[in-house]
């Protein structure tokens, strides 16, 4: 969550001795999830027969980042994102002849000028060959899609300018400027934020990253993704669970947990064709890092009670090595990748989208 530049340099030097053992994908995400549930005492990620065409996904710094990745990958299952703090699609590619690793810590955090901004034009190039290659869905899907954007006045961790590529990003993807709400005038650090008045100060960033700028975030986004949506419930009142996440995971590096989270309404245990959010923590964010604060006390569980909503929150912690991940982020810049020299972080078979992903099918098997 905080800045990376001092690891780059290790990220960098030890990505050839960043190698781990592969294993077999699980060809049902469901049977598997049965077996190793039933030996390890965790419980096995239900299914809820959940509308997965009424998906949508946000995400903080690192989770942004991994949102916008799992959104392009599968934007077909998509209805919108919210991006705090976080950088355009394949963001640290901008440049050809540099390292990803370096590249995600400067140019997509915290570039000195516009010319060291994220290269927007060869993100979108980058983005129509995946396409073409059928790596990610088809880029029409984004049309009719509702964007939130936001990047808070004092976040000094992923500045502006980085945010600005973004939106510059997907409306050079074609995504109608009206239907991108891009929010960049509140004096807020690097964090999402709530109207907890025990939450930081809305002004700084500290751990653990969650601040109170008098205005529930998750609101405002899953108000603007799903634009029938209701406020949210006083209170929540469903299921918090934890699952296993381990059957959904293919290989050895992808630093996720073993336990992921999901939050379930009532309405949702009781009926089918529930909604589907994927909420993504940043750095140092996990439920190891700093419990249950952000799946509890962010507000998104109160708005998935009265909107018909499951709240998925996937987990990754830090990994000192193989691979290494020492700030717990979600993969943005190739760390999770088998092939060190030609690192796939960004497409449907990436390690952490596969994972996640293999969730969403889970929740929506009937």
């Amino acid at each position: 969550m905080f800045p990376l530049v001092r690891y780059t340099a290790l990220i960098v030097c030890l990505a050839v001795l960043n190698s781990g053992c592969s294993r077999d994908d699980a060809s049902d995400p469901a049977v598997a999830a049965a077996d190793t549930a039933a030996g390890s005492g965790i419980s096995a990620l239900a299914s809820y027969n959940a509308d997965i065409q009424q998906t949508s996904v946000s995400g903080l710094s690192s989770g942004a980042f991994m949102a916008s990745q799992l959104y392009m990958a599968h934007s077909d299952i998509m209805v919108g994102i919210g991006v705090i703090a976080g950088g355009p699609y394949l963001c640290s590619r901008s440049w050809p002849m540099a390292a990803p690793a370096l590249t995600a810590t400067t140019t997509c955090m915290t570039p000195q000028s516009e010319l060291l901004r994220p290269n927007v034009s060869r993100l979108v190039g980058l983005t129509r060959e995946l396409e073409q290659q059928g790596r990610i869905d088809a880029v029409i899907n984004l049309q009719d899609d509702h964007l939130y954007l936001f990047s808070g006045r004092s976040d000094d961790t992923v500045i502006s300018r980085v945010v600005d590529a973004t939106r510059d990003y997907f409306v050079q993807l074609g995504v109608p400027a009206q239907q991108i709400l891009y929010n960049d005038q509140i004096n807020a650090g690097h964090a999402i934020l709530t109207n907890n008045s025990d939450d930081t100060d809305c002004a700084l960033t500290r751990a653990p990253f969650i601040n109170n700028c008098q205005f529930m975030q998750s609101t405002r986004i899953l108000s603007y993704l799903y634009m029938d949506a209701i406020p949210p419930a006083p209170e929540a009142s469903g299921e918090l669970l934890a699952f296993d996440q381990r059957p959904f995971l293919v290989g050895e590096r992808t630093s996720m947990a073993e336990t992921g989270y999901v939050y379930v309404p009532q309405y949702c245990r009781q009926n089918s064709r529930c909604r589907i959010h994927v909420a993504l923590h940043g750095c140092k964010q996990s439920y190891d890092e700093i419990g249950d604060a952000y799946i509890r006390t962010t507000g998104y569980n109160q708005m998935a009670d009265s909107n018909r909503l499951i709240v998925l929150y996937p987990q990754v912690n830090v990994s000192d090595f193989a691979p290494l991940n020492p700030l717990g982020c979600w993969d943005y810049w190739g760390y999770s990748s088998e092939d060190l020299v030609d690192a796939d972080f960004y497409s449907k078979k990436a390690p952490q989208i596969q994972a996640i992903y293999a969730m969403i099918q889970q929740l929506a098997r009937g």
